[in-house]
């Protein structure tokens, strides 16, 4: 008689492998299997709201007309009924949502949720006004000297000395500051010694004028923010006066026209342009009024590097 074999066993487990679906097979090949939906629950979900009160509850909301929440935040995707305190629930027409917050689409989770406190916005950060003196809009060279009068650079200077000379002059003559012994400039032994200076390069006295970086008949120490408001002065001085070349004097102006990178005697006598002016730069002026040796290098060095003074 043959032998019976029970298969039983070999099937139940057989039956067991069937049953693992796609997402328990593992397979040599790395293709991706295309998975079924899954099946649904064969068991209804447990409810693990929390119970109610029988006199606190609200009436049941049908399915169709509950509320989606529709914002990120995790808090507003827990369900109403399910996360309302039993003192939170009101039948009463205030409790109703408002209308601005349905148009909003905001949900009454959400609102529920939202916090009170949290962190405050950040500030916005304050509006920086850039201040425009009274004399950038100056129109005119009398206008201009009217508003640096009222200027707080000036304040409580008394006169100042302003620009002397022709308009539209062939060469302007930039000092630090006017001579204390005051009057005009052209008069004093290192206004005519300039005077012959220019009129041996073919310049007459007619064509040059003179004005002062500080314009104050009082001595005072400048600080670096100082000498930046007469620099935008000057700049605008200048505009009006228009000269052909204008001249500094003095390896202190020099700098607080043209910064402390730069070299004078590098740069003395050589072709340079300050606020679209072209500027050339030559050795103190009172100083070369009283020494030869300053005069000889002005004439015989500075003078014949610059292209200024070249017919």
């Amino acid at each position: 008689m043959p032998e019976v074999f029970d298969f039983a066993e070999l099937r139940k487990y057989l039956r067991g492998q069937i049953d693992m679906g796609d997402s328990e097979v593992f397979l040599d090949e790395p293709w991706t299997l295309v998975k079924r939906a899954a099946p649904a629950p064969s068991r209804p979900a447990i409810n693990t709201a929390p119970s109610v009160p029988a006199r606190n509850v609200a009436p049941s909301v049908p399915a169709s007309a509950q509320f989606s929440p529709v914002t990120n935040n995790p808090a507003a995707n827990v369900s109403f009924a399910a996360t309302s305190a039993p003192s939170a629930i009101n039948t009463s027409a205030t409790s109703a949502p408002s209308a601005s917050a349905s148009l909003a689409g905001e949900s009454p989770a959400a609102s529920l949720f939202a916090p009170t406190g949290g962190l405050a916005a950040p500030a916005a950060r304050p509006v920086v006004k850039k201040t425009t003196s009274a004399f950038e809009s100056a129109e005119s060279l009398d206008a201009f000297y009217a508003a640096i009068k009222s200027d707080v650079v000036y304040a409580n200077v008394g006169d100042l000395a302003l620009y002397e000379g022709p308009a539209n002059p062939k060469v302007l003559l930039l000092l630090p500051a006017p001579p204390a012994q005051g009057g005009p400039f052209f008069a004093t032994p290192a206004g005519e010694m300039l005077v012959r200076l220019f009129g041996s390069l073919s310049i007459p006295a007619e064509s040059i004028g003179v004005t002062f970086f500080y314009k104050g008949r009082t001595a005072r120490n400048i600080p670096a923010l100082l000498e930046a408001t007469l620099k935008k002065m000057l700049a605008k001085e200048l505009s009006f006066i228009a000269p052909s070349v204008m001249v500094t004097f003095g390896e202190p102006l020099f700098h607080q026209v043209f910064g402390k990178g730069k070299n004078f005697e590098e740069h003395a006598g050589t072709d340079m342009e300050f606020s679209g002016v072209k500027t050339c730069s030559l050795v103190d002026a009172y100083a070369m009024s009283q020494d030869k040796q300053l005069k000889w290098v002005t004439w015989k060095v500075h003078i014949p590097k610059s292209s200024y003074f070249k017919a």
